[in-house]
């Protein structure tokens, strides 16, 4: 079990690292649709993050 959640915790890592250089990227180069999507990603993906990580300490706690 420790091995996976280091290796969820290395994607997740991974993942908002690449959608902060989308962000960037779409920011300079004037697509505003995909700017705003990508900007947006960077807001949800970290609270999806966190909400997994709070079921997933609370349902462990219930056995």
């Amino acid at each position: 079990m420790e091995k996976f959640k280091r290796i969820a915790a290395l994607l997740a890592v991974v993942v908002l690292i690449v959608c902060a250089l989308l962000t960037l990227i779409f920011a300079f180069m004037g697509n505003e649709a995909a700017w705003k999507a990508s900007a947006y990603c960077m807001v949800i993906i970290p609270i999806m993050i966190y909400i997994m990580m709070w079921l997933a300490k609370l349902l462990e706690n219930r056995g």
